[in-house]
């Protein structure tokens, strides 16, 4: 088993040039990412393009399994600097089909086509001649999720490193007790929150009403479902105007959120709020600028806000 330490290159031309390289665009409402400055890869021998040979060469008896060891070889790869298989201008993992220049700057089928097949390294043509080194390169590279240590065992190339980070649900969760610093992913914190902070949570069932009781000045109560467990956040801004309602559940990025109904009765008068849950890996959230219910300064006659609340289950 053979180790190699790739660091990334420095000529001012490619994408370990931290100097010249743009910040990534977040997507809205999410927070930003713990940087990973080394990450584990592993090659895959032999590169495509060679198995369809492999595979209907005769397998010799005598040699002791030495054909399928061949096959199976592989050699752990650390990188400095991962985002060298980044696209140099859009910053996005590179795949299938890579393009170059006559130079040899590469880029992504996506970026030729935005910049009209013009090199903005040196202007030279760009989009026409594929890399064929380099993906083969992207196809033999095998990585890890970043979600191992929470029970991620999926092996994916490259290429959809971004696309499984977005679908894992192994993507860490933080525990929303107060004071509690346990983190992991939404199954495993759905099973601690429910040994360890047994009553500090209000357990309700989907499709059905329950009420909550609110002080003004409360930021959040934490739900959990008695069927699957899962955990969800009753948000409580209180603003000039009045209370700002909404509700989140906590879980991966690619898990479906659900609808709810906030109804709240004063005096004769009813508020009802039908909206969606905000999926996210904590307690915190940033106040919504829509899909929430604004409870004006004074509708209730108290300090305290009765909420009746129905979670909708997503059969």
């Amino acid at each position: 088993m053979v180790k190699i330490s790739v660091g990334g290159y420095d000529d001012g031309e490619g994408p370990s040039n931290r100097s010249q390289k743009r910040r990534r665009e977040e997507e809205e409402g999410e927070e930003e990412e713990e940087q990973h400055p080394q990450q584990s890869f592993e090659i895959v021998d032999p590169p495509i393009g060679t198995q369809e040979n492999e595979e209907h060469a005769p397998t010799d008896a005598g040699s002791n399994g030495s054909a399928t060891n061949d096959r199976d070889r592989s050699i752990p790869l650390f990188v400095s600097d991962p985002d060298v298989f980044d696209c140099c201008i859009c910053y996005e993992p590179l795949g299938a089909p890579v393009f170059q220049c006559e130079n040899g700057h590469i880029a992504c089928s996506n970026c030729c086509a935005r910049l009209r097949n013009k090199c903005p390294m040196c202007l030279m043509p760009i989009g026409y001649n594929r890399c064929r080194a380099i993906e083969k390169v992207l196809d033999a590279i095998k990585m890890s999720c970043l979600n191992a240590q929470y029970g991620c065992n999926e092996m994916f190339s490259y290429s959809r490193k971004s696309n499984h980070e977005k679908e894992c649900k192994y993507l860490p969760c933080l525990c929303p007790h107060t004071g509690c610093d346990y983190v992991a992913s939404s199954k495993e914190l759905s099973l601690h929150f429910s040994h360890r902070h047994v009553g500090s949570g209000t357990q309700f069932i989907y499709d059905r009403f329950f009420t909550l009781f609110l002080n003004t000045d409360q930021k959040t109560v934490v739900l959990q479902e008695k069927n699957d467990a899962n955990l969800f956040v009753v948000h409580n801004n209180h603003e000039l105007l009045g209370n700002i309602v909404y509700i989140s559940c906590i879980g991966p990025k690619s898990m479906a959120g659900f609808h709810y109904d906030v109804l709240a009765r004063s005096q004769g008068s009813t508020l009802i709020l039908q909206s969606f849950t905000k999926i996210i890996q904590g307690q915190i959230a940033d106040a919504p600028t829509k899909r929430f219910l604004l409870i004006p300064s004074g509708f209730f006659p108290s300090v305290q806000l009765k909420l009746d609340i129905r979670i909708k289950s997503q059969h």
